[in-house]
Formats: C-alpha cells, structure tokens, sequence
C-alpha cells in the first residue's frame, strides 16, 4: 500500500511540475531510447528467459514553438547466446508546426548487448550501437529550406558505446554518441528580417551536431504483486560541444550555447497483460536545459505508449 501512494504521489507531482514547466530539453540523440540503455530492469540473459522480443509503440512530443512530433516504431532483439543479444529498431516522424507539415523515416538504431556480469541481484552489460540516417536533413517547404525542428533525422551515423549496470531495483546507465560520418545538408539559415516566423529559428547550414554522454538512473517500484511496476528516473544528457552551420559566406560558426547539460525527468508504467505481454506507459519532462539547441531535439513534454511482445 505504501508503494501506491508513492507512486500515486511521485504521478500527481510530476504532472503538476509538467503542466508549470517554462524550460525545454529532452534533446535525446537516440541513445536514451535503445535497448538496455532505456529499461535497465530489463536482462535478457536471466534464466529461463525467452529469447525473442518484438515492440511497437509511438511517442508524442511538444517541442520549441508548440512544434508537435510524433514517432511511431517497432524493435525487434534477440538472445544470440548466453552473453550475447542484438536488437534493430526503427523510427517514424511526423512533424507539426508553424512553418510546416513534414513526416519521413527518421533512423535506424542496431545495437548489441553484451553480458559481463550476472549473479542473483546485479548484472553488468556493455551496449555497442549504431545509427543510420534515412535521410539527409534536407526537407523543404515549398522549395524553401526547413530548420532541424522539422527534419525527422539528424542527417548522422553515430556510434553508441555504453554500459547498464543493475542491482536489484537499481539501475544505472552510462554511454556516449559520437557521430563518425555526417552527412546532413540541410540550408536553413536565419532570415535577417526579425518579421518573418523563420527568424525564430537558428542556423543550421551544412549542419555539424557534436556527442552526447549519457547518464540515467532509475529505480523500480512493484505492485500489485508485481502486474504493475512503477519505474521513476532521472535521466541527464550532456552535449559535449558547441554545434556548428556553414553561414552565407562559407565561414564555420560555432552556436553558442548549444554544448551544456540537460537534466530530465521520467516515469515509466509497465503493466504485464501475460507472460508474454507488457504494455508501457512513459512520460518526461525536463527541468534543467543548455541555452541553444538547434538540432531541434527540444521537448516540453514526452509521452509515449509501448507493446511488447515477447516469445
């Protein structure tokens, strides 16, 4: 009974928090929604654990400018062998706001989870991933360039290294992406009128995103002998430098503000429908952001709803 109220309390709070928020952040690359990096409750190499799973959810986000998105996906993983599993997701965006409707294929994520650690209480996981950019950056409204807030991908290949650490309830995830090819060409830059809408917006010619590291820690909270699990956490992403456009003379410009630390909140709801069959409820919000972040990965708030299938 006292979990419940917790949960009730920690619900009704962060609500309220989300409804006041005025800061923005999120600005997830990708790294905080693959695989182990995103449920640390979850190991796969646990005795008799089925060695297939399938998801398929969608998540709705309100961004700079009450800009919309929305992400439809499915992942599948598999248990390789005893201390190896791999996983392949991919995204949809659809994107709604003042200067445009756009919707295309954002990404495709491939990750590996390799086991290092397993006793009874904690379990150790080293994350090798990779993500493929299903297009350029370069989506265009009535032949006129778009900014990253309308683009469904960041125009990337990243490489994502991590580690997920669990002990009992607790779980602990550390990892970094790094971009090793860009090949985004998106030309927006901003008007130098102040009375057009797209001067709201910052630069992003020739755009070039710096890494992310990644750090988040979650605790999980069982009810209803355990049909409900209630997972708050604490997710923080750092942006390892400033961002950079080309401007209208073909000079690098550094965007100030744009490297710095976003901190954000979440809560997860898992509900086991069966054995085989969870669905996932999830929301987040930040309350801590860097000044600048033209890469268009700002949300106010994240919601999202998952199934999951496993056999």
């Amino acid at each position: 009974m006292r979990q419940f109220i917790f949960l009730l309390l920690f619900t009704v709070i962060f609500l309220l928090d989300v409804k006041d928020m005025s800061g923005q952040g999120c600005s997830d690359a990708g790294v905080c929604t693959i695989h182990t990096l995103k449920d640390q409750s979850f190991n796969p190499f646990a005795e008799n654990a089925k060695r297939n799973a399938f998801k398929s959810g969608l998540t709705y986000g309100i961004g700079e400018r009450d800009i919309k998105y929305i992400n439809p996906y499915v992942e599948y993983s598999n248990i390789l062998t005893e201390k190896v599993s791999i996983a392949a997701k991919i995204v949809y965006t659809f994107v709604n706001g003042e200067l445009a409707k756009t919707n295309n294929l954002s990404d495709i994520y491939i990750s590996s989870n390799f086991l290092v650690l397993n006793k009874e209480l904690a379990s150790l996981s080293a994350i090798v991933g990779l993500k493929i950019p299903l297009n350029n950056s370069n989506t265009e409204n009535n032949d006129l360039p778009l900014p990253m807030h309308y683009q469904s991908s960041l125009g990337t290949y990243d490489i994502i290294i991590g580690a997920n650490y669990i002990y009992s309830r607790l779980g602990i995830s550390l990892a970094v992406q790094y971009p090793i090819v860009n090949s985004n060409e998106n030309e927006f830059l901003t008007p130098v009128s102040s009375d057009l809408i797209e001067s709201n917006y910052v630069s992003t010619n020739s755009y070039e995103r710096k890494s992310d590291f990644m750090n988040r820690i979650s605790y999980n909270i069982p009810t209803f002998n355990n049909k409900l699990v209630f997972r708050p956490s604490l997710l923080s992403i750092y942006h390892l430098g400033n961002d950079i456009f080309i401007d209208d003379n073909g000079d690098e410009v550094e965007i100030e503000g744009s490297q710095g630390l976003t901190i954000n909140a979440n809560i997860f709801l898992n509900y086991s429908i069966s054995d085989s069959k969870i669905l996932e409820i999830s929301l987040g919000s930040p309350f801590l952001t860097r000044d600048s972040r033209p890469d268009g990965l700002t949300r106010k708030l994240v919601a999202g709803i998952e199934y999951i299938y496993i056999f």
